[in-house]
């Protein structure tokens, strides 16, 4: 009786030492498991924060572009307000469209296939200066470079104008004289950074009068367009999608 107890004793250790080993390969896999759990965990919260990083630098870097074009599209228009101003006031038409700079000149000569002229025109010229490479703002504005914290760029920057023959004249041969009183003016403005560029091409004509009846004052000229964010509908003088007097 008592051996047969002492084997009953013997048998229930070892089924407990297995029971015992099995639990501890289960504790073992289920750390590895946990591990597992943890490393994937850690590579998402990695993911989350790299494309957190990539999404804010990618939109500083488009407001940053969005920027510069705003300013070249300012720097560009300033150099058609310029010229508007200056063939308001009373210039040769004819001697700005045969051009005074050979080296910066482009008159056109010939229309291609397509009906457009072979030449960009010829660079305006006010008061004797070529309009080649004109800082926006100018000195007179007073714009300073800032501090070493809180530095200002001196200048927005930098448009040319050119002016050549509407296109029906060009079409007649008449490039360099100019009989309808329409002219195109294409003015090229550069931001600060020396590579964003915006390009305006604007026809300008004369404002057609509205004579008046016996007794009747004339009326007031349509109301001038803009070229640019600010341009209007008023009239039909639309080059590459800028409307402009």
């Amino acid at each position: 009786m008592k051996r047969s107890l002492s084997m009953y004793s013997i048998g229930e250790s070892d089924e407990k030492t297995t029971v015992a080993r099995r639990r501890n390969r289960i504790r073992v896999a289920d750390r590895g498991a946990v591990l597992l759990l943890m490393m994937l965990l850690i590579i998402g919260l990695l993911g989350l924060g790299v494309t957190g990083l990539w999404l804010t630098s990618g939109n500083l870097q488009v407001q940053a572009n969005n920027n510069l074009r705003s300013q070249a599209m300012k720097v560009a228009e300033e150099g058609v307000a310029r010229v508007r101003a200056s063939l308001n006031a009373g210039v040769n038409i004819d001697a700005m469209l045969a051009g005074q700079n050979a080296g910066m000149d482009n008159v056109p000569t010939a229309v291609d296939s397509a009906g457009k002229p072979n030449g960009a025109g010829a660079v305006f010229v006010e008061a004797g200066v070529p309009l080649w490479n004109v800082a926006f703002p100018p000195a007179s504005f007073g714009r300073t470079s800032g501090t070493a914290t809180a530095p200002v760029a001196s200048t927005m920057g930098r448009y040319s104008v050119w002016i050549r023959n509407d296109t029906a004249e060009c079409r007649a041969g008449q490039f360099t004289h100019d009989i309808n009183g329409t002219v195109l003016v294409r003015s090229r403005g550069v931001a600060a950074d020396n590579l964003t560029t915006v390009v305006l091409e604007v026809a300008l004509g004369a404002t057609p009068a509205i004579p008046g009846t016996p007794g009747v004052a004339a009326g007031l000229p349509p109301v001038l367009c803009v070229s640019g964010k600010n341009a209007c509908d008023d009239n039909s003088s639309t080059i590459s999608g800028v409307v402009a007097n």
